[in-house]
């Protein structure tokens, strides 16, 4: 699926290490992104487990696109790829789900988000990545954090995500949403 408007920004969606590029989360904020007229592009790291490696990819995507003001979104792994992409980027905004940030194992261990406005949602009862990664994340760069009653994949909480999201880019192009 690929949306790509005339004159619009695109989001590009990064999904997690177990997820794919259409997953649930992706797939209902692609379409919130759609409505509002944004272009949108979820790109498939399913053959790349190196988080590094997905970072390149990604750069390479939004390089090829010639999209002056891309969004990363993010989830996991991927809102670690958006955020240290992003670094290169300098993309309008980054939204970022459950960020898998401060993990061993990824080469860049304190990524700077490189862009005007940033969004974290973290579930309290997250195992895989601990809410407080993103607490310390968010204290360090001054970003705005949402922690909800959720785990990993937040999915008891889309709607509320789906909303968080709409407002998100609302408040990047107020002109249109």
């Amino acid at each position: 699926m690929k949306n790509r408007m005339t004159g619009s920004s695109t989001v590009f969606f990064s999904h997690g290490k177990e997820s794919g590029p259409w997953g649930t989360k992706i797939t209902a904020l692609a379409a919130i992104a759609s409505e509002r007229k944004f272009g949108v592009e979820s790109i498939d790291y399913t053959d790349l487990p190196d988080p590094d490696d997905r970072v390149a990819r990604l750069l390479d995507r939004v390089s090829r696109s010639g999209c002056r003001s891309p969004i990363l979104v993010g989830s996991s792994m991927g809102a670690y790829v958006a955020t240290v992409a992003s670094e290169n980027i300098r993309p309008a905004g980054l939204f970022l789900m459950a960020p898998a940030l401060y993990l061993s194992g990824y080469a860049c261990h304190k990524p700077v988000p490189c862009c005007v406005k940033t969004v974290i949602v973290h579930g309290w009862n997250d195992d895989i990545v601990p809410p407080g990664n993103s607490i310390r994340f968010a204290q360090e760069h001054q970003v705005e954090l949402h922690l909800v009653r959720g785990d990993h994949q937040l999915s008891g909480n889309l709607l509320f995500v789906g909303d968080l999201f709409a407002l998100f880019l609302k408040s990047l192009y107020c002109s249109s949403g």
